[in-house]
């Protein structure tokens, strides 16, 4: 089902947000507040290896050792070593993104169905009984036409149960938070291929 911002509305793509599945396609309006998050892991993992610490591994008066011979001398046993970091890893890219809805011709279309797909990009197929069900599957986040990534995995939908209906009690307009991130993180090399 192709939903959401598709009609002709004379606003540029580059204003516009696309998430698209094997079966789906819902587009919408870039909301303010829109973000991404690319985040690397580093840890500290000399933190307790002075030579206090490893006194203290030795013996279990050897801290207090340390620490009493920092009172009296006003010399500690730690070293700026302790503190460098080491990368422990890289997460995959977050995105936090704001989808604007508004029904300019067929608000069932253009909002609701709009809605209820993203919902369904989200959600799993599962058997009652039998396992085998099948996890939500990843989609293609298209931001602006100009940042891409393919296999993304939507976390969270929210939107605004209170907006305004039509007659027909259709949303007239609504704004859709999507929490979603990349399944895996991204290399260096491959980031450039990321913007268009």
């Amino acid at each position: 089902m192709f939903c959401g911002a598709i009609m002709p509305d004379g606003i540029s793509p580059y204003q516009k947000v696309y998430f698209t599945s094997d079966t789906d396609m819902v587009v919408g309006y870039l909301g303010q507040g829109s973000s991404v998050n690319f985040s690397a892991q580093w840890e500290s993992p000399f933190e307790n290896s002075s030579v206090g610490g490893v006194a203290g591994a030795i013996s279990q008066y050897g801290q207090k050792l340390a620490g009493g011979a920092q009172v009296f001398t006003g010399q500690t046993s730690k070293t700026s070593f302790e503190s460098r970091l080491v990368w422990g890893g890289q997460m995959p890219p977050e995105f936090t993104i704001v989808v604007d809805l508004m029904a300019t011709v067929n608000a069932q279309i253009e909002v609701n169905a709009a809605i209820t797909t993203l919902i369904q990009m989200s959600s799993p197929q599962l058997n009652n009984l039998t396992p085998m069900g099948r996890p939500p599957a990843t989609v293609t986040l298209d931001v602006g036409r100009r940042l891409k990534l393919m296999d993304v995995v939507i976390k969270d939908v929210s939107f605004e149960l209170d907006a305004p209906r039509t007659a027909d009690g259709f949303y007239t307009h609504n704004k859709v938070t999507i929490q979603c991130s990349g399944d895996n993180m991204i290399n260096k090399s491959d980031i450039p291929s990321l913007f268009i």
